[in-house]
């Protein structure tokens, strides 16, 4: 039973992850329906998207330079940008918010991932029409 539920799942994920652009138009318009404000549905949407980005960009690193590495990578590079911020704000005020701090590290991933999606993505397309003619 718990296999069965752990496989839906898994298959919910690479099927959102396939393309996390169109998962972000689609729970955009789905929790905007519940909650009428769109600020806050954009935050939300790009919280849950930021995870997709994850799984998309880390497979599309690790098909393009034929490694392992690309989640690790990521996940690298997100908690030196969680130390490097966190420390700043703890020298700019003494203390460290860490839920604000995560945000920022979160949403700042979210752009990052995006950008990296899309330049991956070309490089992707290049490498297969170049190895293709």
């Amino acid at each position: 039973m718990w296999n069965l539920i752990a496989s839906w799942f898994l298959n919910l994920y690479a099927v959102l992850t396939v393309a996390p652009f169109i998962t972000f138009a689609l729970l955009w318009f789905l929790v905007y329906v519940f909650l009428r404000d769109k600020k806050m549905t954009t935050r939300l949407t790009m919280d849950v998207t930021t995870l997709f980005l994850l799984g998309s960009v880390s497979v599309m690193w690790n098909k393009l330079f034929h490694t392992h590495f690309g989640f690790w990578l990521i996940t690298l590079v997100l908690l030196i940008a969680f130390g490097v911020i966190g420390g700043y704000q703890t020298h700019m005020k003494g203390q460290t918010d860490l839920l604000r701090v995560s945000r920022v590290v979160w949403r700042l991933g979210f752009l990052g991932l995006s950008a990296l999606y899309i330049l991956l993505f070309f490089l992707h397309v290049g490498k297969n029409y170049i190895f293709s003619t």
